[in-house]
Order: structure tokens, then C-alpha cells, then sequence
């Protein structure tokens, strides 16, 4: 698969010939020709990775408004070191 932030770009040789060319033609040269491909890999915005797939608390009912009752952990693949607050 293709990945941005391993690879941001391919270059590869493409050759093509003509297996049956026309008569007429056959004195003008080989009918193969190769050229060299550049491709691209265009970045795009992966989400986030959590790193639990589930996450529970309990709050009591008479908890304070703005009590911190836990904490989501989560990275960004497109970047190195770039924690998600």
C-alpha cells in the first residue's frame, strides 16, 4: 500500500512494443519504446489512532462542574512526535 510518510514518491521504467506492426512500417525502426514513470503519492489527513478501543469512567452524579473524569490517548500517523490533545 501507499503511504505518504514512508514514500512520497516512485520511479519506475515502462517499456511497450507492438507485436504485430503493420507491413508497411517494418524499414522505419523497432516497435518497442520504453519511458520512465514518476509517481506521486499525495499526502492526505489519516484520522487519529486510539490507543485503547474502549474507554469507560464513572462519574458520580454529584460530581463539580469542570472535574476531569479521564483522559484519551490517541496519535497522528502523518506525523512524528505530534501528540492529539
Amino acid at each position: 500500500s501507499l503511504d505518504y510518510e514512508s514514500k512520497s514518491h516512485y520511479v519506475m521504467v515502462a517499456e511497450a512494443a507492438n507485436d504485430h506492426p503493420d507491413t508497411r512500417f517494418l524499414t522505419l525502426d523497432k516497435f518497442n519504446d520504453r519511458t520512465k514513470l514518476k509517481i506521486v503519492v499525495e499526502d492526505v489527513d489519516e484520522p487519529p489512532v486510539f490507543f485503547s478501543a474502549f474507554y469507560e469512567w464513572k462519574v458520580p452524579e454529584n460530581a463539580a462542574v469542570g472535574t476531569v473524569v479521564g483522559t484519551v490517548s490517541a496519535r497522528d500517523t502523518d506525523t512524528v512526535n505530534n501528540p492529539i490533545r
